[in-house]
């Protein structure tokens, strides 16, 4: 297992950065592009001081292997912790140049799984996934561009040779004409995503720009993506006009594997198959054929864009 260790402050604290760009940035504007619901942003304002709050945020996101000091903090906690390091993160994403409105539906991300997590639990606050899962905001690295979201990534082969376990298998052809390590951009699909044809379009043609923009020195050989949307078995039984088969059909699939875990998380509560007064089209597909659903890992090479 690989250990990770992000330090949630570079230069000063999560509350002096804040004041850095206080012109352009501050508490009341951040609640307001993360469109909290009333009652979410003043429980999470009650939650804690400032003082507080830098206390906890300074050894947030240390440990190692995911295994967060904040993963430990209650869920309302979390949540706090993170929204306020997202001023800090403010300042960061703009030393790199990234634009405002990008910025900003990175954030969201955040009041996207409060939501969630809200509606599953009942309570204000987010997961210890959540928290696992935020690092890559905490890091500067991911970005939300149109409907997707996409991060500079490295090339990683989930098998046997490189995790010592055989959770997929790949051709060496395959390894060869894209070796583990080489650059590649990382795409993930949020939970509602609309993957309507034009617009998944357009994030990858954005996507494509802003890497050649803020990334110039990196030669990214390929759009990466591992999801349970793009499992062959399940794809092909879903309509030509299926929005998720087309998203899937971007994409040279390169291995799967037979997990449906992902998909369940993802189609019912708490992973559990059961009937329920409306079933989407793909729900109804869980229950009749779960054997249908897993996951797997598709690309699209750079040379097939230019």
């Amino acid at each position: 297992m690989i250990g990770y260790m992000i330090t949630a402050h570079n230069n000063g604290s999560m509350c002096d950065r804040g004041e850095i760009y206080l012109e352009s940035m501050n508490l009341d504007k951040l609640f307001l592009e993360l469109k909290y619901p009333e009652e979410t942003e003043q429980m999470i304002r009650n939650e804690r001081t400032c003082r507080k709050i830098k206390e906890i945020s300074e050894t947030a996101y240390s440990g190692e292997e995911f295994k967060f000091e904040l993963c430990n903090r209650q869920p309302l906690t979390r949540l706090a912790v993170v929204t306020f390091l997202l001023l800090s993160k403010y300042g960061d994403y703009k030393e790199k140049g990234i634009p405002d409105h990008i910025i900003f539906d990175t954030f969201r991300d955040v009041s996207l799984r409060a939501g969630l997590y809200y509606r599953r639990t009942g309570r204000v606050g987010i997961s210890k996934e959540d928290v696992i899962w935020f690092r890559h905001i905490m890091s500067v690295k991911i970005f939300k561009i149109g409907v997707l979201q996409f991060q500079s990534f490295e090339m990683i082969y989930l098998d046997e040779e490189t995790i010592s376990e055989a959770y997929m298998t790949f051709q060496e052809e395959q390894k060869k004409s894209l070796p583990s390590k080489a650059p590649v951009i990382n795409c993930h699909i949020q939970y509602g995503a609309d993957l309507d044809p034009q617009a998944v379009d357009r994030s990858f043609h954005k996507a494509w720009e802003f890497f050649q923009t803020y990334y110039p020195d990196i030669r990214f050989r390929a759009f990466l993506c591992g999801s349970w949307l793009l499992y062959p078995p399940m794809t092909e039984h879903l309509s030509s006009q299926s929005r998720i088969r087309q998203f899937a059909e971007r994409f040279e699939i390169i291995g799967t594997y037979e997990d449906s875990g992902q998909a369940m998380e993802n189609l019912f509560e708490e992973g559990k198959c059961r009937v329920l007064p409306r079933m989407t089209t793909l729900q109804k597909m869980a229950m009749d054929h779960k054997e249908w659903f897993g996951f797997a890992c598709g690309i699209i090479r750079m040379n097939e864009r230019q």
